[in-house]
């Protein structure tokens, strides 16, 4: 599982603003403690690169350098002794063949599908909305911040990579459901919630 750079951002701003039980938080606390849902171990996967965007972001938001360190170490931790036992991955081209409008997104789609992820948690779906992906609207949320909103769920079937992106709003409910996160099952437990398929 891949979660985005935007997902450890909300995370620790999240934190310093007080709130607790954020969909971000869940979702890290759960690849902390190798817990996937109910069952299922989890495994992060991130790449050097996207280590790299995140210590960037934070210094533009005024993070401390030594707590910027910290951050990103107990990231790469996270991956180390998860129950695959990964280091980060060294991207070394394949990026500029990906659909995606941006070099960023492109390297984050091909950690992805270099790792095997069976799922990209972001907050940042539309701009990995190609051609190539399939979209299911999943639920109507509202925030203050956004106001009502559709999110959608994408899937890329590519090859051998069969890979599903969903909102971390999402990926809490499915996991509160119980649902199974391999992506064909997964896949169809959304479509049987009464979403319809859209090419």
């Amino acid at each position: 599982m891949l979660l985005d750079v935007n997902i450890f951002v909300g995370n620790i701003i999240a934190y310093d603003r007080g709130h607790r039980g954020t969909a971000t938080q869940t979702l890290l606390s759960m690849v902390s403690s190798q817990k996937w849902g109910l069952a299922d171990k989890a495994q992060l996967v991130i790449s050097f690169e996207m280590i790299e965007t995140l210590e960037a972001v934070l210094r533009r938001r005024q993070f401390a350098e030594n707590r910027i360190k910290a951050y990103t170490g107990s990231i790469i931790d996270m991956m180390k002794y998860g129950p695959e036992a990964l280091d980060p991955y060294l991207i070394l081209g394949g990026e500029e063949r990906l659909a995606t409008s941006d070099a960023e997104d492109a390297g984050v789609l091909a950690t992805a599908i270099g790792a095997g992820a069976d799922i990209l948690v972001t907050d940042n779906l539309k701009d990995f909305a190609t051609k190539d992906a399939s979209i299911l609207d999943t639920q109507v949320v509202t925030s203050a911040f956004s106001g009502q909103r559709t999110l959608q769920a994408l899937r890329y079937e590519i090859g051998r990579t069969d890979l599903i992106f969903a909102h971390p709003f999402d990926v809490k409910l499915w996991m509160r459901l119980g649902h199974d996160f391999m992506p064909a099952n997964l896949w169809n437990a959304i479509q049987r919630s009464g979403n319809q398929l859209r090419r």
